[in-house]
């Protein structure tokens, strides 16, 4: 299997890290240029990609602050695990997973096609995803599996996938944060029209090169007054990079959503909080968490 070496395409060294790089610039530029130039990003996005529509996510607080109204199909999304209230990172949440799950089924309902899955195994108890559980967001016979040695490899099998053609939506299950193979898959995105996702099961260094970044973890159900039943799946969202949507400089967007069974649909909670992302749960919330 050809590999992509990181090496090959490596940026020369600087004296500052990316980070301080890009805060230094930013702080010199004014806010009103700032947000023209994401402007005529976003519509050079488009003009490549060929498509200018967003797909929603469904749940209206949400969608208003992306572009056109939804996630952009020729762009790199990241999505990654995020802490408990008890501030530990669960190896095994579902959180992160089932909104990975929820996003590619709203891409593959806008077009048929097959949905290209690359992960790369984590352990000897590592396990495939589990096609029923799959099954509430798509068609499981729709997707194509991909298992990968090495994270070089399964970022080249994401690329390659972009280009082919059939593929509605292209996701990589991986713990690696390289630079190099993100800008790739970002351009091969763009110049397909085919979305790629990235699933973290554990927080990343933050890379520019995504159009939206989640920060995905559970939050305790609602459950039946008197009873000692469990409601339904609950998860804390914060949308921590939002490259051509609605500036959020001041603080990180995040809701508390709920999923519905029946509907398959997901909505805000009402009591959710729409602070920073330092905002403080209730300690009531912390009482019972479900996955």
């Amino acid at each position: 299997m050809p590999v992509i070496s990181p090496n090959a395409f490596a940026p020369p060294a600087s004296s500052l890290s990316p980070s301080q790089a890009a805060n230094d610039t930013a702080a010199t530029v004014p806010a009103g240029l700032r947000e023209k130039v994401r402007r005529l990003e976003r519509a050079h996005s488009a003009q490549r990609s060929g498509r200018a529509a967003g797909v929603p996510l469904g749940v209206p607080a949400i969608d208003a602050l992306l572009p056109e109204g939804g996630l952009l199909t020729g762009a790199l999304h990241e999505i990654e695990a995020g802490p408990a209230p008890s501030g530990r990172v669960a190896a095994h949440d579902g959180a992160a997973l089932g909104f990975a799950g929820h996003v590619i089924g709203r891409f593959a309902q806008r077009a048929g096609g097959t949905i290209l899955w690359c992960r790369r195994p984590t352990g000897v108890f590592d396990a495939l995803p589990y096609a029923p559980a799959l099954s509430t967001w798509f068609d499981p016979a729709r997707l194509l599996m991909v298992t990968a040695r090495r994270d070089e490899d399964l970022f080249w099998a994401m690329e390659e996938g972009l280009r082919c053609p059939g593929i509605v939506a292209v996701l990589g299950e991986t713990r690696a944060a390289d630079p190099t193979a993100g800008r790739r898959l970002s351009l091969a995105a763009e110049k397909s029209g085919v979305p790629a996702l990235l699933l973290r099961a554990q927080p990343a260094p933050p890379q520019s090169v995504c159009t939206t970044r989640w920060r995905i973890a559970s939050a305790p159900s609602q459950s039946t007054p008197g009873l000692g039943d469990v409601g339904a799946a609950r998860w804390r969202l914060e949308l921590r990079r939002n490259r051509f949507g609605t500036p959020s400089t001041a603080e990180t967007p995040s809701w508390l959503v709920e999923w519905n069974d029946e509907t398959h649909c997901l909505s805000v909670v009402p009591q959710a909080l729409h602070g920073s992302s330092g905002a403080s749960w209730p300690e009531s919330d912390a009482a019972r968490l479900v996955g």
